[in-house]
């Protein structure tokens, strides 16, 4: 959900800008797409990590939790998690007013189970959906027939709209093969009853890195092709619309509605497998900040321990600013660039923001 900020000029924000406000509960150890830019490139380390857990250990993770707004369930595919109904009755019964998926969406292609998943207490489903087309989604998740049964899983949760009471988002990750035909995937989207659509800019990370030099477009590129697709769709269409994961800097001359907010969470990961990950990686964005703001504490599980991990503090090892950044309006709010992206294109086409000198009062 987002509010405004006056502070920001009206731009989108988490309801809450609080470190403690979502969790993401990873439930799902395989994954039956093969995104060419998924930030989990290590399939059998995710299906380790996860696997880890027992579902005594998401229970204790919902309730240790009571009182945060919203819980999403992710990692992997969630819904062939066959306990995922029950993390969902568990997570609604303990008093979550937002409980959510994240998910591919093939398997709503099967209507009775978005039901069985709307019994049990979900009112949030985020779908993630890459063009337009069979072609162009397929393609770049590597799973023939994906397009067809992800489309169909949406119309499914459209038609069910009359009878349940849920929030629908889009997810699609930005890239240069679908960029160019943003204008037609809006014009499929607008068929369908959706709250919001969220366009996130491909992530240097995992195989998004490994890929870089064949899918990462320029944040400069992004940004001129939505002001070019932002004056032709429908103003109550546009108002669903937020582009993620790219610096403000870079989106200055679109509507502020439309530059979403940097999101924040935290999950919950067994003790020392972040720390092995991000082992010789240096910290560098928020790094001089209390570490409390970061990771707080873990969690007894019932094989093994976890620790409670933010977005914010993964993000600290692979995002970087300049000293410049510190004069930027937007600094508070940004959270850096990708190192990866630095590297190939460097800081040429990012420079802060700075707020014109205001007139002197007349009163």
């Amino acid at each position: 959900m987002q509010v405004r900020d006056e502070t920001t000029e009206g731009m989108p924000r988490q309801e809450a800008d609080d470190l403690g406000d979502r969790i993401h509960v990873c439930v799902g150890a395989s994954c039956n797409n093969n995104c060419i830019f998924c930030m989990e490139d290590d399939r059998e380390d995710r299906f380790d990590r996860v696997g880890a857990q027992t579902a005594s250990d998401v229970r204790r993770m919902i309730e240790a939790n009571r009182g945060v707004h919203e819980i999403l369930f992710t990692s992997g595919e969630p819904t062939l998690t066959p306990d995922l109904p029950q993390y969902l009755k568990w997570a609604s019964d303990a008093g979550y007013r937002v409980v959510g998926v994240i998910s591919n969406g093939r398997r709503f292609a099967y209507e009775p189970y978005i039901r069985q998943l709307l019994d049990a207490g979900m009112n949030n489903v985020i779908v993630s959906i890459h063009g337009h087309e069979r072609r162009i989604h397929d393609a770049l998740v590597r799973t023939r027939g994906a397009f067809a049964q992800t489309l169909k899983g949406l119309a499914n949760l459209d038609g069910l709209r009359g009878v349940y009471r849920f929030r629908i988002q889009t997810s699609t990750v930005v890239n240069r093969r679908n960029l160019p035909h943003m204008k037609e995937f809006c014009r499929l989207m607008a068929t369908l009853d959706i709250d919001q659509h969220v366009f996130n800019v491909m992530m240097p990370d995992g195989r998004g890195e490994e890929f870089f030099d064949r899918l990462m477009p320029r944040y400069s590129e992004v940004a001129e092709a939505f002001k070019l697709i932002v004056p032709a769709l429908d103003p109550g269409f546009l108002r669903r619309v937020t582009l993620v994961d790219i610096p403000y800097c870079a989106t200055e001359g679109l509507p502020d509605s439309v530059r979403g907010y940097v999101e924040r969470y935290f999950h919950y990961e067994p003790e020392g497998s972040f720390e092995q990950r991000s082992k010789g990686l240096s910290r560098s964005v928020g790094a001089a900040d209390d570490d409390e703001l970061f990771v707080k504490g873990s969690l007894a599980g019932e094989r093994t321990d976890f620790t409670r991990v933010t977005r914010t503090y993964q993000e600290s090892f692979v995002k970087e600013k300049r000293a410049e950044c510190g004069s930027c309006r937007y600094d508070d709010l940004c959270r850096g660039v990708w190192k990866p992206y630095l590297a190939r294109f460097g800081w040429d086409e990012l420079a802060p923001v700075i707020d014109e000198p205001r007139a002197p009062s007349t009163q």
